[in-house]
Order: structure tokens, then C-alpha cells, then sequence
């Protein structure tokens, strides 16, 4: 069974941050110590490198959680506890990380080395000795770690290759990578005898020895007629076309259809009309099974079938004889050559529009938003009065209530300075809110005063 996997769905934690600690100073001869809590160490990280070296997604298909490591707790004397290590983990170059809550893509892993970071650990928490004040001396309480961020993502992998080979099962294209490249698939003389696409890299030294080049090809399996419904395996792998710029379209001649041409271009572009218009070099293979004649005839009815390749070169080759197999190769390379120098230029031309200045984001200002909302009324029989429930939301505020320790009084009262603080106990007021009313905030209620 083959361990190639290109999409999974995956749950990534981030690291929880340690508690902060409550501790006073109690030694000999020290009368007044004070408060001495360390703080949390951070959770690590959950990071994701691109690695060139890597063409499956398979360690995340059957492991289905990571877990980043949890900060340690502080301590007293003043003692940080130690940060979580960052979970590192490798995929494939050309990997797509796609929110299942949202959908959005949240990141394109497409070049070696790039990395993200895709779920991040909880803040540690503060010692009490961050508490202290002139009128708070003593504070017993401490926050506790935030819990680290939690993320469903599914990894979408798309090959990245400088040229794709396509053509129906048994066309040839597995042969054609196995003689250009170092690439070393099955080839058997049945249909869909390739399951998971191939990438190999063409030394152009093996063609020419004063040559240090190279590009990378893959052969994009299974594509058969009703491929983007699902058919064969093209609806598995036509994603994989759409990473490569330039396809090498293998036409069988043993099968004596040159309708095959347009069945394939039909199937790219009910999957995504842009991969239709690709650029394409033309390529029947298997000639050494064909007569001249036979031969001739074939790529004269290709040609008077569609119109569209009259004036376009139609090349002939064997995997076998390796026949034409040098000049496709130094076709390829031209093509991957031309390719290329249009991206420096890009680049090139991007880098001198001149960079707009740089913009200062105040994140605090943006956390210490909120938001109130009237949820409902409920009649308290015993009191004899109405109840309201209000709902709170914003970062800031919610992250304060997710790291207090409830139980501890000292630490609500900490909560009701921060709404105060920010303005929300105003902005409640505003709205009708009395004492005795609930506040929900963080799935945690409080009581207004």
C-alpha cells in the first residue's frame, strides 16, 4: 500500500503557558520580603518548515493531534519558569494550510525553508510580585498560563515542479521520467499502474557534460475522461498541475485517437480554466511502435482535427530507443530558462517601486476593543426583581478572566478593575445594566456592582 498522502485534516495546539506563582520572601533578618512570584514561562510554538525534501503528507495522516510544550511554572525568589520548546514539524514544499472554521487559506508553503507558525503557545502568567503596589502590598494571586492557541487546519499538498507530464494512462509519461530524471516510478504495461504523482530532477549534465543545470518534473497520474468528477485518479491529482507553469502533453499513438488530445485539455480546464492555458509542448511518444506511415498519418489527423496545432511543433519520441528524448529535454530546458528569467524580472522590476513607509500597528489598541450585548431578562422570584444578562467580548478583557483563578478574590476584584478600567462597566451602565445584573464573559459570569 502506498504511504503517499496529499490532504489531510490536522489539529495543531500551541503550548500553555505556565502559572504565574504566589509567593512572599520569609527569610531571617528580611522584615519586610514583600511578594516574590515569578512569572510563567511562555508555550512553545507549533511551526511548520517547508522541506524540499519531503513529496507526502503521510506523518500527518495518521497522527491527528500536535501539541506544542507547556511553559513550567513560575516559582518564588522571583523565579521564571521555563518556556515550551516550539513543536517543529517538516512538510513538503507546496503544502496550502487552509482553516476548517473559516476556509481561509492561511498559509502557501511553497518555497524551501519558508516556515509558519500555526498555532502559538499561551502567554505564562504573572507573579503576584507584579501585583504590588503602594496601596496593594501584598497581593495573593497570580494569573494563570493562557491556554495556547488550537487550530483544525487542513494541509492541501500541490507538487511543486518546473514542468508537468500529462497524457492518459499507459501514454508513456512514467518511462519518459524514469529516462530524463532521477526519478524511479513503476511502470508496467496497464492502466493506472502510477497512484501518487512522481517528481524527479533533470541533470542537464547527462545530456550535455558542460551543463550544471537542472529543473524538476513531475508526472500528474490518472487523468481519463470525467477525471475533474471524480473518475480514474485525475480528481485526486489535477491539483497538482496547477504548480507547474509548463506540461509536457504525452499523446499515445498506440491507442490511434487523437481525440485524446482535447479529452485531456477538456479535463484541465473543467478543473480550473486557467490550467487550459498553460503552455504545452506537444509530444508523441512510443514511436518505436509505429510504422512512418502509421505515424505520419496519426499526427497528420492531429493536426487536421485541430486546427490549433498546424503551426505548432509536434515532437516525436521513445523512452525506449530514446529516441528525440535529448531534444525534448533541451526543449524543456528553454522553456524552464525563459520561465525563469520572467520571474527575475518581475522580481527585479517589484524591487524598484519604491516601499511605501512603513506602517506602525498598535496591537494594544486594537485588543482593548470590546464589545456588549444584551442577551436577556430573566425574573428572579425570590427578589422579586428582573435580572439582565450582558455579554462582553474583546480580546483583552477576555484573555484577563481566561487567566484569573476565579476562586480567588483578589483576583476578581483584578477583573472589575479591568472593566472599569477599559470603560466597559460604562458602556453596561449605558445599556440599563444595574447591580445584581450577570455579566457573561469568557463563558464566565460575574455580577454587576
Amino acid at each position: 500500500m502506498s504511504n503517499f498522502c496529499d490532504k489531510t485534516t490536522v489539529e495543531f495546539i500551541g503550548g500553555k503557558g505556565g502559572d504565574g506563582a504566589v509567593s512572599f520572601r520569609r527569610e531571617k533578618h528580611v522584615p519586610r520580603g514583600g511578594p516574590d512570584g515569578g512569572d510563567g514561562g511562555y508555550g512553545g510554538n507549533v511551526i511548520l518548515i517547508a522541506d524540499e525534501n519531503l513529496n507526502t503528507l503521510a506523518d500527518f495522516a495518521t497522527k491527528k493531534i500536535f501539541k506544542a510544550q507547556f511553559g513550567t511554572n513560575g516559582a518564588g525568589n522571583n523565579c521564571t519558569g521555563k518556556n515550551g520548546d516550539d513543536l517543529i514539524l517538516h512538510v513538503p514544499a507546496g503544502t496550502i494550510l487552509i482553516n476548517n472554521e473559516t476556509g481561509e487559506n492561511l498559509a502557501d508553503l511553497k518555497k524551501h525553508g519558508q516556515n509558519f507558525i500555526v498555532a502559538r503557545g499561551g502567554r505564562g502568567g504573572l507573579g503576584n510580585s507584579n501585583f504590588k503596589s503602594s496601596i496593594h502590598q501584598a497581593p495573593k494571586f497570580a494569573e494563570t498560563g493562557e491556554e495556547g492557541e488550537i487550530r483544525k487546519v487542513t494541509m492541501e499538498l500541490q507538487l511543486v515542479a518546473d514542468i508537468g507530464i500529462i497524457g492518459f494512462p499507459s501514454s508513456g509519461k512514467s518511462t519518459l521520467i524514469s529516462v530524463i530524471s532521477n526519478a524511479r516510478p513503476k511502470i508496467a504495461d496497464y492502466p493506472f499502474t502510477t497512484l501518487i504523482p512522481n517528481l524527479g530532477v533533470v541533470e542537464m549534465k547527462k545530456f550535455d557534460r558542460h551543463m550544471t543545470d537542472s529543473f524538476v518534473v513531475a508526472d500528474i497520474p490518472g487523468l481519463i475522461e470525467g477525471a475533474h468528477q471524480g473518475k480514474g485518479l485525475g480528481h485526486e491529482f489535477l491539483r497538482h498541475v496547477s504548480r507547474t507553469e509548463i506540461l509536457v502533453h504525452l499523446l499515445d499513438p498506440t491507442r490511434n485517437d487523437p481525440s485524446d488530445y482535447k479529452i485531456i485539455n477538456d479535463e484541465l480546464a473543467a478543473h480550473d480554466p486557467r490550467l487550459a492555458k498553460k503552455d504545452q509542448i506537444i509530444c508523441i511518444s512510443k514511436i518505436d511502435t509505429q510504422t512512418p506511415n502509421q505515424l505520419k498519418n496519426f499526427i497528420s489527423h492531429l493536426r487536421k482535427k485541430y486546427p490549433s496545432l498546424k503551426k505548432k511543433e509536434i515532437l516525436e519520441i521513445s523512452s525506449i530507443s530514446s529516441a528525440g528524448i535529448k531534444n525534448l529535454v533541451f526543449i524543456m530546458f528553454e522553456q524552464v530558462k525563459k520561465l525563469r528569467e520572467s520571474r527575475a524580472k518581475k522580481l527585479e522590476s517589484s524591487l524598484l517601486i519604491p516601499e511605501e513607509k512603513e506602517k506602525i500597528f498598535k496591537p494594544h489598541l486594537k485588543q482593548n476593543r470590546f464589545e456588549v450585548r444584551f442577551v436577556r431578562v430573566k425574573v428572579d422570584a425570590a427578589a422579586g426583581k428582573e435580572r439582565r444578562t450582558f455579554e462582553v467580548t474583546g480580546a483583552r478583557i477576555e484573555q484577563v478572566v481566561k487567566m484569573t483563578d476565579i476562586q480567588n478574590q483578589e483576583g476578581v476584584e483584578r477583573i472589575y478593575h479591568f472593566m472599569k478600567k477599559m470603560g466597559i462597566k460604562k458602556e453596561l451602565q449605558s445599556m440599563g445594566a444595574k447591580p445584581g445584573d450577570k455579566i457573561r464573559i469568557a463563558q464566565k459570569t460575574f455580577t454587576m456592582r
